[in-house]
């Protein structure tokens, strides 16, 4: 019985990644349970067995994201180590994510929204919005007094970095984009937080 389940979740994370790697090739609608069958190597109604239609495949996707993006940063948000080193940490995991996959869940989630199919951009703003929630969080620890407007503010401009990196990758442009993000733009912006402290405790 465990070999068995084990073989249907090794078959679900392969149809996974080659609909990441379609998606990379032609965007979502590079994406047909035919093409998918295929790259896998099985007959298209076996791709079915899996995932009943299209939209359970990139919800697929998206869930697939949200364990890779989210649960390592569970777990710095829930280390006790000081706010700064874990606002660090959790943004460059990130930068680290849209590297080591070449921007594609940023530019995946961008198509999600753009369909405006409810069942599919309902998963993509419960990811967005627990993401925001932990920075905003450690954002508040590191800085107690700054002012609601200023922790939204400073959640998009983190999460903008990741953006602007994305598109940057898949557009082959400015090689050192990253150096530049992650040692002087991300390290200005966390200074700026704790600046922002101690003049609000004058």
């Amino acid at each position: 019985m465990i070999k068995k389940e084990q073989k249907v979740t090794n078959r679900r994370e392969e149809i996974l990644k080659e609909t990441m790697y379609l998606i990379h090739q032609g965007g979502l609608q590079a994406v047909t349970m035919r093409k998918v069958a295929d790259r896998v190597g099985i007959k298209e109604p076996s791709a079915y067995r899996y995932f009943p239609d299209k939209s359970k495949l990139l919800i697929g996707i998206i869930e697939s994201m949200k364990n890779v993006l989210l649960a390592p940063i569970r777990k710095i948000e829930a280390s006790v180590a000081d706010p700064a080193v874990r606002l660090e940490k959790i943004v460059t995991h990130h930068l680290n994510t849209v590297l080591q996959l070449d921007g594609l869940p940023m530019v995946f989630m961008a198509e999600i929204a753009a369909t405006k199919k409810l069942n599919l951009t309902r998963h993509i703003k419960l990811l967005f919005e627990e993401y925001q929630g932990m920075l905003e969080s450690t954002i508040r620890e590191l800085n107690p007094g700054i002012p609601s407007s200023s922790v939204g503010e400073y959640s998009t401009l983190l999460i903008g970095m990741s953006a602007s990196l994305a598109i940057q990758l898949r557009l082959g442009m400015r090689d050192n984009a990253r150096k530049d993000i992650f040692e002087s733009l991300l390290p200005m912006i966390i200074q700026d937080i704790a600046n922002h402290k101690r003049q609000k405790s004058k």
